[in-house]
């Protein structure tokens, strides 16, 4: 098994434990609580982080010069904590070159470093803030690409799960347990001319 593999077994077999811990056993006729939460609560702590927020990009271009700008429409207000918006682009026709975060509503880089994979076409995005950010429109990052060639391409979101095990997502914490509240994206995402 390969390191990645190992690592990404581990975290998935300490969340399903983590998980399952918190489970609620009632022992029959005798309404004995082994567990602090139950799964009663815990699937409606889940019911109430609903998937609201969507992923938006709004793209600029000037010249051989792309800027995109990624926010997130959050029209309920959730306590956001953190957001991964990793992102996929044809590397023929965009080269990444900078990510810019002064603007950002999330003031810390998490999990990762910021930053391009031009060979494999991905932009690895994540950020968070101690402070949950409950805005109706969100500036995640404003990206810088090269055009290297000519002609309509498009970004997507990349590797988007309704939980926690993907690489978009927004965040919110519930009961002390994160939830994602980001809606599957549109694919494609953002369409460049």
């Amino acid at each position: 098994m390969k390191a990645k593999e190992l690592v990404i077994a581990t975290a998935l077999i300490l969340t399903i434990g983590a998980l399952l811990s918190s489970c609620q056993v009632v022992e029959p006729n005798q309404g004995n609580v082994s567990k602090k939460t139950s799964i009663e609560e815990f699937v409606m702590k889940a019911v109430a982080a609903k998937k609201e927020v969507k992923l938006a990009l709004k793209a600029d271009r000037a010249g051989d010069t792309l800027t995109v700008t990624v926010t997130l429409d959050n029209p309920n207000l959730k306590p956001i904590t953190s957001v991964q918006s990793w992102l996929s682009f044809d590397p023929s026709k965009l080269q990444g070159k900078a990510i810019d975060t002064k603007s950002s509503a999330f003031g810390l880089m998490a999990p990762y470093t910021n930053t391009f994979d031009n060979v494999n076409g991905l932009v690895m995005l994540g950020r968070a803030n101690p402070e949950p950010v409950a805005e109706k429109i969100t500036q995640v990052a404003v990206l810088t690409f090269d055009v290297v060639k000519d002609g309509t391409t498009t970004l997507d979101a990349y590797d988007y799960q309704d939980d926690l095990s993907g690489h978009t997502s927004a965040n919110v914490m519930e009961g002390g347990k994160p939830f994602n509240v980001l809606q599957k994206p549109d694919s494609p995402l953002l369409i460049v001319e």
